[in-house]
């Protein structure tokens, strides 16, 4: 039998060490020309927007179910469309009510 490479990448490990010295927080980043899904201030806290992503995907999935007969590339591009014509206070709201009707899958 064939060992495997047990080597992990150094760049890998000082992520992983990142990760666990913590200064992470979840909240909303708000700019006017972007959705931000993350950003590292100077300090070294790192704040991650969620609801730009899951807004993002559940946008996608939904046009998806509603139309599955378009291309992925055309769900995409429609996705974007819908996305960038959302003020902040609706993605917030369909955020909260994802939240609201959410069911999430118990960990094995």
């Amino acid at each position: 039998m064939a060992k495997r490479n047990t080597r992990r990448d150094p760049l890998m490990v000082r992520v992983w060490a990142e990760l666990g010295a913590g200064r992470i927080r979840e909240g909303w980043i708000s700019d006017r020309h972007a959705f931000v899904a993350g950003q590292c201030e100077a300090s070294g806290h790192i704040t991650v927007n969620p609801m730009v992503d899951v807004v993002d995907t559940l946008l996608h999935e939904i046009c998806h179910r509603l139309h599955p007969e378009w291309s992925e590339s055309y769900v995409k591009r429609t996705t974007t469309y819908l996305l960038r014509r959302m003020t902040d206070g609706e993605i917030q709201t369909f955020y909260a009510e994802y939240e609201r009707r959410v069911r999430r899958k118990k960990r094995a």
